[in-house]
Order: C-alpha cells, then structure tokens, then sequence
C-alpha cells in the first residue's frame, strides 16, 4: 500500500510534464521556436465595382453607399477575407472588437474575436439602427436598439461560431465577425495578412470570405523565419 500510494504523487507530476510538452503548451512553443506566416489574398476574378441605392433615411445615409461585400484593390488584392491556423490558440489574447455604425454601415464589416471576448458596439448616426447578431446556427445571438449617436453597449461572444449582424432597420447593412480559440486575422485592404508567433512546423492555414471560398493549404513554418502563401478565391 505504502508503494502505491507514493505512486500516486509521482504519477502527477509525470503526467504534469507530458502536458506541458505538448505542442499547444507554453513549454513547447518556446522551446521549438516560431515563426511568421503572411502574404495575399486575391479574387481571382476581379468583380465591377458596385453601389447600394439607399431607400430609407437618406438625410443620414445619403443617395448611395459603396458596396463592400467584394472590396479589391487595383491588382486584385480582396479585402475582408479572415485567415486562420486551426489548431494554433491565440499567442497572445487578442485585441477586443468594435462594431460601429457609421453612416449606415458597420465598420469593421469582417473582424475576428477570441472566444468569451465582449464587442463593444457603438453608433455616430442620428438615426435608428438595431445591431441584430445571429450565431452560426442562425439563432438570435442579440438585438441592439441604438437610436441615437453617441451610445456603447457591449455584449459577449461566449461559444466560437461565424456571427452574422444585420441591421433591421437598413437591409443592406452587413458584418461578420469570426468568433475562433485559433489565431486568426483579416485581410487589408491590399489583401495581405500576417499572422506572427506560430509554432515552427507544418500548419494548415484556411481561408474565408463571404461570397468566395478556396482550399485550405499546407505550409512549412521556418523557426525564426517567414513563409508566404497566396490564397486565389473563386
């Protein structure tokens, strides 16, 4: 009895040490180094420029809006594409979200958020807005009233999902936020990311846009070092 017992202690602390060298661990990742994945996300067919005709509240909104859902840049580079390594956590807690309503739009129309991370949400116009989310099971996630300018209301992401916010008052008003444990980013408005301090090794790396889609691809990360990768969503 007496052996067994004092096994008990030592299987622990074994079993402590294995943990703490996995690859997720803080141990782990220290010790195998990291490295940098970046590069460019492109619409491989650049879509025509678009505008939304405004219907209703055009005092604020005025006659037309531009159209984000496809936002390219000159050489084809998509804007709002969210780039993630699955099964790499977040190195460091990541930067909580906004959602603002500014001149009838939400800006940021794509983000990315930490699970259990609280958005604040807030508006500049003079007029109606409701900052309705729904999760990716399409169920009512909240419904913000924000009738006048000046408000901030926050509200938690507490499971990781795509969230999905309209505004019922203004049809045409989308964004998305990418609720993920991964490390995870957006593309700029050239269409380039970085995504910094993941695990030397072979990842995959995945690619989501609204209306475009394309194939995950595998990457080397070099310790120390940068690899690049070109994402061509159709």
């Amino acid at each position: 009895m007496g052996n067994r017992a004092a096994l008990g202690p030592r299987l622990a602390v074994g079993l402590c040490g294995v943990l703490w060298l996995l690859p997720w661990s803080p141990a782990a990742r220290a010790g195998q180094g990291t490295g940098t994945i970046q590069g460019v996300v492109k619409a491989a067919t650049v879509p025509a420029a678009a505008t939304i005709k405004v219907t209703t509240d055009r005092q604020v909104c005025g006659d037309t809006l531009p159209d984000h859902t496809f936002a390219v840049d000159g050489s084809g580079g998509l804007a709002n594409a969210v780039i993630s390594v699955p099964g790499v956590p977040w190195p460091e807690a990541p930067q909580a979200p906004t959602l603002n309503n500014t001149r009838c739009l939400f800006v940021p129309r794509v983000q990315v958020a930490g699970v259990k991370s609280v958005v604040a949400i807030t508006s500049e116009d003079n007029t109606l807005h409701t900052t309705h989310a729904y999760d990716d099971r399409n169920r009512d996630l909240f419904n913000i009233a924000m009738p006048v300018a000046g408000l901030t209301i926050k509200r938690p992401l507490p499971r990781p999902g795509l969230v999905r916010i309209e505004c019922d008052s203004h049809g045409w008003m989308r964004a998305w936020m990418l609720v993920t444990p991964d490390v995870a980013t957006t593309s700029g408005s050239d269409g380039r990311f970085t995504l910094a301090g993941i695990p030397a090794g072979t990842r995959e790396v995945t690619v989501w846009h609204e209306k475009l889609t394309a194939k995950p691809q595998k990457v080397t990360v070099p310790a120390g070092g940068t690899v690049e990768v070109t994402f061509a969503l159709q």
